[in-house]
């Protein structure tokens, strides 16, 4: 068995499950404070405005998503499978590769061939 941070993914013969994403104190930590340092980047005080803080909320999330493809292409560069990629996703071997393994989608992702 090997480590993600303090999670454990888990061994079985014919491959490895990683663990999925995860919601907890340290991401909604992480998840406040880019909130707060994207708002003083843009030079917004928004001090309990729902509005600033619901577009400073989407901007990141949209900022991720677009990461997302590269990110998996990465991986596959790294020889995770796409089983393993769906773990990782929180999704299934098959919803990741289409998603981002299908040809004319963003990143450099090699052919399924596992």
């Amino acid at each position: 068995m090997s480590r993600i941070g303090n999670y454990t993914t888990v061994a079985v013969p014919d491959r490895t499950h990683h663990v999925p994403p995860c919601v907890d104190d340290d991401s909604a930590i992480a998840l406040s404070e880019a909130i707060e340092t994207l708002g003083n980047l843009r030079g917004l005080f928004w001090l309990g405005d729902a509005g600033v803080e619901l577009h400073l909320l989407a901007s990141l999330l949209q900022q991720a998503q677009a990461r997302l493809p590269d990110a998996v292409a990465q991986a596959r560069d790294q020889d995770y499978s796409w089983a393993e990629i769906g773990d990782l996703l929180g999704t299934t071997r098959a919803a990741a590769w289409q998603r981002y393994g299908r040809p004319g989608r963003r990143g450099h992702t090699r052919p399924v061939t596992d």
